[in-house]
């Protein structure tokens, strides 16, 4: 059994990974049941994380923030509607499912208690940085880069929460559409 005791938050972290995966704990579970499947006390989780909100929404902004890494090498040297085209295989990818609900419940948590989930908010604009450096790339000025990639972050989270509710190929086609709408109105 692990026993990430005394190891810190990053520990912590990589432990959670290594026994719930990328998508973290099931919001199901308490800090208890997690802490028991670690191998920990329950306060270390509480001392790190300070509640199970916070837990997993440091789980979650970990592997945005290591999926973003590999969305970043994918499309270094995409333009604005491939990246976007490339952000939208990666997370309506079926195994990144359970990660986009747990993603969607702690948005709907932050909104509601925006102090608690300020670290999370804040890495909330990840993607649109990545999206508004293809843009530059594009030639777009500074001003339309950064409101191009908030549109186009909206709109893929959007269409994703959309993907969850009701999946079916429609709103896989209306990302399709979106996207191409993008290549059509930057030439």
């Amino acid at each position: 059994m692990r026993s990430p005791v005394g190891e810190g938050r990053e520990r912590l972290l990589q432990a959670l990974f290594d026994e719930f995966g990328e998508t973290g704990p099931s919001p199901k579970l308490s800090m208890r049941q997690v802490a028991e499947r670690l191998g920990v006390h329950h306060t270390l989780l509480t001392y790190h994380f300070g509640s199970r909100p916070g837990l997993l929404s440091a789980v979650l902004s970990e592997a945005r923030r290591r999926d973003n890494l590999v969305i970043a090498a994918v499309g270094k040297d995409l333009g604005f509607a491939a990246l976007c085209r490339a952000i939208w295989t990666f997370y309506s990818n079926a195994e990144h499912e359970d990660r986009s609900r747990t993603f969607f419940h702690l948005a709907g948590l932050a909104v509601y208690e925006h102090k608690a989930f300020q670290d999370f908010a804040a890495d909330l604009d990840d993607l649109a940085h990545l999206l508004e450096a293809a843009a530059l790339r594009e030639g777009f000025t500074m001003v339309d880069a950064k409101q191009q990639s908030i549109i186009a972050t909206a709109c893929l989270r959007g269409l994703l929460l959309q993907r969850l509710l009701t999946p079916d190929a429609e709103v896989d086609a209306a990302a399709e559409r979106f996207i191409t709408s993008l290549t059509a109105s930057t030439t």
